[in-house]
């Protein structure tokens, strides 16, 4: 017993006399999120969440140089990507890249942000992102590109009718979003897509977890005009959709009543409601 004693106070005097460094804890690693948009990388939703970000992490911002709304999950092939370093007018550096919202992460992930990143932030888009407009969001399409490369990542989008005004509070939103998957993760191949209506006079009832509805935030008509060498020529003309009700538990009905609306999407959009019918049609 007296041996074993006299090992147990030699022990505890090296480790006394070992260097301060030795005794340090491992450091945590900085939480990571590569923040980006379809609106440009000077659209003030990304500068505004980039910001807000701070307060849980380390965001890093490569975006579009310009506005790429509607891309959706369109990607850059045989075009040369231009790389642009600046700084935001809140003093925080940024990169954009003359690519698709959903190239910029590719891009990003393979070549710029090194370690990769733990998470993804993709807005604030300057307009809802609901329903089967997801489909088309530039938005949407860089958090999905983010959950394929196997990261979790977050779509956030706002009111376009109070937007810039109430951006503050939509960052906000973000961040208390992204607080909750740095502490539980996500699945894998599966991402968020946020919406936050305009705040209610006594403030945001909450989060409602909900699922697409199945109609669109708008419609796109086309003008055809004569051109003045005499071809003819197509201009889109958007017109947003008409304030009839959704269902409950939908985004569309989340935003309507003011909660935030947070739909959990995946990447894999194979339907096996259809395997069973299928396997006898083709048989």
């Amino acid at each position: 017993m007296h041996k074993l004693r006299s090992l147990l106070v030699l022990l505890a005097a090296v480790g006394l006399l070992a260097p301060v460094d030795a005794q340090q804890f491992r450091q945590v690693p900085p939480y990571r999120i590569l923040v980006t948009n379809d609106d440009g990388v000077r659209a003030p939703g990304i500068a505004a969440v980039a910001q807000a970000l701070q307060a849980i992490g380390t965001p890093i911002i490569v975006a579009p140089v310009e506005n790429q709304t509607g891309k959706g999950h369109s990607i850059i092939t045989s075009e040369t990507v231009f790389r642009e370093n600046l700084t935001l007018p809140n003093g925080l550096p940024a990169i954009g890249l003359t690519a698709t919202p959903a190239s910029v992460v590719n891009i990003a992930v393979r070549n710029i942000v090194a370690p990769r990143p733990d998470l993804v932030v993709s807005g604030v888009n300057t307009e809802y992102n609901l329903g089967l407009s997801t489909q088309v969001s530039g938005t949407v399409g860089a958090a999905r590109e983010a959950a394929r490369h196997g990261i979790p990542a977050i779509a956030v989008s706002m009111a376009g009718a109070v937007f810039p005004k109430e951006l503050v509070f939509a960052a906000e939103e973000a961040v208390w979003v992204a607080r909750r998957v740095k502490q539980w993760g996500l699945p894998p191949r599966t991402f968020l897509n946020v919406n936050v209506p305009p705040m209610p006079a006594g403030g945001y009832k909450g989060y409602r977890i909900t699922r697409q509805g199945q109609v669109r935030t708008g419609t796109e008509s086309f003008v055809e005009i004569k051109h003045p060498s005499g071809r003819t020529v197509y201009w889109n003309v958007y017109s947003e959709r008409k304030s009839e009700p959704q269902p409950e538990g939908t985004d569309f009905w989340a935003v309507d009543n003011g909660w935030v609306s947070v739909t959990p999407m995946k990447i894999d959009e194979t339907d096996p409601t259809q395997f069973e019918t299928l396997e006898q049609i083709f048989k």
